[in-house]
């Protein structure tokens, strides 16, 4: 937003009070904000002069008293490379060979150098000035001086700098300083470019990109420091005229997701200085809190005009404020006599800076903790294009989010549809993280997949939306979402049945209209209901990619009949809002039934969280003995793979004569339960039988596994070799995925995004989901005019996916039912075996009891 101060046409021997008034605005505010100080500069326009003018408005800035001062690395790299004007031939002639590339790398570097050496001899004066004592002050001087060496030392020789120019300052990102250097040396070469020049628009990026660093890590303490740039008679020095046309500009070309904007402040004869495009009519001093809110909504009308075809052009952000045009502002009285024009422009300069913070700037926003990201409680949350990483220590998270930015932006002139990925990407528990990153890992596999050439239109514009820990803050995210991407079309993920993330897939698909599709939420009560009637369907317009935690329990029980037999045991987790706990429960329960005898009644527990142990190892405890005493050797553990971890340890170290083994059955959230194991873990679980000390076993059935079409084809090729098949006659539910998987392995080979796991199947399984939901958009397609069609037309067609529209997952084929739901999802049964020390695929299980017919063709439901 930036405003212009002219005369009216009544007032026109105002002009010279409104060209002085910056300076009054300077001294007022400089210790309250950070404020540029105005200079006398001559009349030229080139890009020297830009640059010298940009230069004086970073270097003037005041610092307000008990703030950390202003520094622009990223800007002095910028100045650096506009101040290199290469006039001679013979120069020219050798940047063009690539022989001064090293010359300029080192310039850059330098620049920014010196750039933050000034904050550092800043922080030095600050602490001597409050250390007065002169004994004191030499001893702190010197601890000082060692604290600011370190951290100089430390700061890296501006590569967070270099990355900046790498990753932000360019239409894509770079991933080599040699081709930073090369864009540099192209910039230096070409010609300037007709309307914003694009050397004049990387200096004003790199500008503010250094102000919004500003309010980055110490944004509490920044955060009310929102700059003003003050232009003066923009009408009389043209380079000011372009600083303020590069400002507006910037906000489209890249810097529309900073965390802070400067207000930006312009004086001019009345129409002196006026915009290309989308002039808007001059406001009254004391109408400014009417009219920010106006502009704001003309130019929504107008943008949404151009969509549906018309031709009106946008309003622009520079909005006139003219003097004596309305009523003015109270002034402030210092004393009898009359009001000025003087007093009347240093009243409205009090104006400016309340409308600045109650209706441009409004209440602070919570600390930033990223690009679009801000800080909740103890969670970083928000929507990220892969500009802002969540976990960014974790290794490989920078990476794939570094990928799935530049993936956007390649596709960012095309008609696409855009995905967004709701997940907890939060955690302190390394197993977790590993989790969080292979699920990212597989949605951006997945994105690269459905925007290859030959793919299906539209491509897919994917998205990170963050809701907090076990989605504590899904309505904040839901919030950003929507707001900010305007071609949201599908929102996938969902790894969590808790009550929270109930309530958010419920308002996106209920209330807002938006399809999801959902990965491992496996709670029965996450499930659309198999009738006709979808008009009671508590999620209209979803989509599963898992079988229910029912349906995986059924299966890996039918698979292995043992399993359920009269001898064994039942723990269960009874904490509220725990919706997989429950399903599990209530599956497991339904198994035992009608075996009486040797078994033991059922032991419950309520654990405090996810994460959290509370009292639950001393019930196991007591668990662990009562099972010892009974005939069970099968238990079935309806809980979280945290507590499942506490409990089979628990298990092997209870000393039990009478037992060799247990066997313990679970839900798909083991999944990380091999992750969370170290060796001396599986040396506890191997037992010692003959000493009193059963060995533990884990089986679950997973949601995929890297090894199962493998293995299921190998025996498939063995039962019939005595017929000869040849390849087609591989049945379609083996041969697709695994081709499917293959297809996936061969993306991780090619997609420079590092290591990726795929034992936990949690790659696999968010890569099909972000896959379900392209084939989804690209099956509406048919139905909408435009090759992006909408939520409605993407909610229409959910039902037809199966039969010839199937999804050929990486983890099993995926035909859905009218209600949504996975039909005959492919279980693989996984056994952690101790004795092993590693997770063993033990076959595929099916809900129906056998595969699905060759066409996956889901048969109608009579309910």
């Amino acid at each position: 937003m930036a405003f212009q101060f002219e005369p009216s046409d009544e007032h026109a021997a105002d002009l010279d009070a409104i060209r002085s008034w910056p300076a009054e605005y300077y001294e007022e505010y400089s210790g309250v904000l950070p404020i540029n100080e105005p200079c006398a500069t001559p009349p030229d326009a080139d890009l020297p002069q830009f640059a010298a003018e940009l230069r004086a408005v970073a270097h003037r800035f005041s610092r307000p008293a008990c703030r950390l001062p202003l520094v622009f690395p990223r800007f002095e790299a910028a100045y650096a490379l506009a101040e290199w004007n290469l006039q001679d031939p013979e120069q020219k002639r050798l940047a063009e060979l690539g022989e001064l590339d090293a010359e300029l790398k080192e310039k850059i570097r330098k620049a920014s150098d010196k750039a933050r050496q000034k904050i550092l001899w800043e922080v030095r004066q600050a602490v001597k000035e409050v250390l007065a004592n002169a004994h004191l002050g030499n001893l702190a001087n010197g601890v000082v001086g060692v604290v600011i060496g370190i951290f100089g030392a430390f700061k890296g020789r501006g590569r967070r700098t270099l990355r900046w120019f790498r990753k932000k300052a360019f239409k894509r990102p770079l991933d080599t300083s040699e081709e930073l250097v090369r864009e540099l040396r192209r910039l230096l070469i070409e010609p300037p470019s007709k309307g914003i020049d694009e050397k004049e628009l990387l200096l004003v990026k790199a500008l503010l990109a250094d102000i919004n660093a500003h309010h980055g890590i110490f944004r509490r303490l920044n955060r009310v420091r929102r700059p003003v740039i003050l232009l003066p008679d923009v009408d009389l020095v043209p380079a000011r005229r372009r600083i303020r046309d590069a400002l507006l500009a910037a906000y489209d070309h890249g810097s529309r997701g900073l965390r802070v904007y400067p207000v930006v402040v312009a004086t001019s004869a009345r129409g002196g200085a006026p915009v290309a495009r989308g002039a808007n009519p001059p406001a009254a001093p004391g109408e400014l809190a009417k009219e920010i809110p106006a502009l704001f909504a003309r130019r929504k009308e107008a943008i949404e005009n151009i969509i549906a075809g018309g031709a009106e052009p946008v309003p622009s952000r520079l909005l006139p404020v003219t003097s004596g045009s309305g009523p003015a502002p109270e002034p402030p009285r210092r004393g009898p006599g009359p009001v000025t024009l003087a007093t009347e422009m240093f009243a409205l300069a009090g104006v400016l800076s309340f409308v600045a913070y109650t209706v441009i700037l409004p209440p602070p926003e919570p600390a930033s903790c990223g690009e679009g990201l801000v800080v909740m409680g103890s969670d970083c949350i928000g929507v990220s294009d892969g500009t802002g990483v969540f976990m960014p220590e974790v290794d490989g998270m920078p990476e794939v989010f570094a990928r799935i930015e530049a993936e956007n932006d390649r596709i960012g002139a095309k008609p696409y549809a855009t995905v967004a990925l709701m997940i907890p990407m939060q955690s302190d528990i390394p197993a977790v993280r590993r989790q969080i990153l292979s699920e990212v890992q597989g949605a951006y596999l997945a994105q690269l997949q459905a925007n290859t050439p030959d793919a299906a239109k539209p491509p897919i514009r994917l998205v990170l939306a963050n809701p907090g820990r076990d989605y504590g803050h899904w309505q904040k995210t839901v919030k950003y979402l929507t707001e900010r991407e305007p071609q949201l079309r599908v929102v996938a993920g969902f790894n969590l049945s808790l009550t929270n993330t109930w309530n958010a897939m419920r308002h996106l698909t209920k209330d807002l209209g938006i399809p999801v599709v959902a990965g491992l939420v496996t709670s029965t009560d996450f499930a659309n209901p198999e009738t006709q009637d979808r008009s009671q369907d508590p999620f209209p317009g979803l989509a599963r990619v898992v079988s229910t935690s029912k349906e995986q329990a059924e299966a890996l029980l039918k698979s292995d009949p043992k399993l359920a037999g009269a001898e064994s045991a039942l723990i269960a987790d009874t904490r509220p809002k725990d919706n997989y706990d429950k399903s599990l429960r209530d599956a497991f329960t339904e198994a035992r039934k009608g075996k009486k005898g040797t078994g033991v009644q059922d032991m419950t527990y309520e654990s405090p969280g996810l994460e959290e142990p509370g009292r639950t190892p001393n019930r196991f405890q007591d668990f662990a003995l009562n099972i010892c005493q009974s005939n069970a050797r099968f238990i079935y553990f309806a809980g979280r793979a945290f507590h499942l971890k506490l409990f089979v340890k628990t298990l092997a170290n209870t000393y039990c004569s009478g037992k060799k083994s247990y066997t313990v059955i679970t839900g798909s959230d083991a999944t990380t339960l091999d992750s969370r194991l170290d060796a001396e873990d599986l040396e506890l679980l191997r037992g010692d039988p003959g000493g009193g000390k059963p060995s533990v076993s884990v089986e679950y059935a997973a949601p995929a596994h890297p090894g199962a079409w493998n293995i299921e084809v190998e025996k498939w090729w063995r039962k019939n070799k005595g017929s000869k098949p040849k390849r087609e006659d591989l049945p379609r539910y083996l041969a697709e995925p695994q081709e499917s998987l293959a297809r996936l392995q061969h993306l991780i080979a090619t997609a420079k995004i590092g290591p990726v796991a795929l034992e936990d199947g949690r790659t696999i399984i968010t890569h099909d989901v972000v896959l379900t939901a392209h084939r989804a958009l690209a099956k509406a397609v048919a139905l909408s005019p435009t090759e992006v069609p909408s939520q409605q037309d993407v909610k229409d067609v959910l039902a037809d996916l199966h039969a010839a529209y199937r999804i050929q997952g990486a983890s099993g084929l995926i035909c859905l039912t009218g209600a949504g739901n996975p039909y005959d999802k492919a279980l693989p049964v996984v056994r952690l075996d101790p004795a092993a020390g590693k997770l063993t695929f033990k076959g595929v299980a099916w809900p129906e009891g056998k595969p699905p017919n060759n066409n996956c063709v889901v048969p109608q439901t009579t309910s």
